[in-house]
């Protein structure tokens, strides 16, 4: 399943470039409180209101293997503006500045600081690539 078919099983959704919130069909819900992002190769959600995740999909009439999607093959970029993504490109860029400075002129780095690095990196080819198609 793609990851907007999955978004358009919830109401009130808003947000972009992987990160959105919606009502929680798993509770009587009236502002938003289910988080919903894109990871790597699947959607993760996290209701603040305490439901578990295989309540909420099952009150969409979904599955939990919905959320998992086969890694996308080309380049597009999922249902956001690009104004959006140029946001997410502008933040990405100023992280990874900021651990190589880090890195450059105070100490080495953490295993968590290497991953996000590595992470940020990846953000920003596969959004400049498709920004600049």
């Amino acid at each position: 399943m793609k990851p907007l078919d999955v978004l358009g099983k919830f109401k009130n959704v808003r947000g972009c470039a992987g990160k959105w919130v919606a009502l929680c069909p798993a509770h009587q819900d009236k502002h938003p409180s289910l988080a919903i992002s894109e990871a790597d190769d699947r959607l993760l959600l996290h209701c603040f209101s305490g439901c578990e995740t295989k309540d909420v999909m099952t009150a969409v009439g979904l599955d939990i293997s919905d959320l998992f999607y086969q890694k996308r093959t080309s380049s597009r970029l999922t249902g956001a503006s690009p104004r959006c993504y140029t946001e997410v490109l502008q933040r990405e860029r100023i992280l990874v500045a900021v651990i190589n400075s880090a890195e450059k002129n105070e100490r080495p780095l953490t295993t968590k600081e290497q991953n996000r690095r590595r992470l940020g990196q990846l953000r920003i080819n596969k959004i400049e690539g498709v920004l600049h198609e």
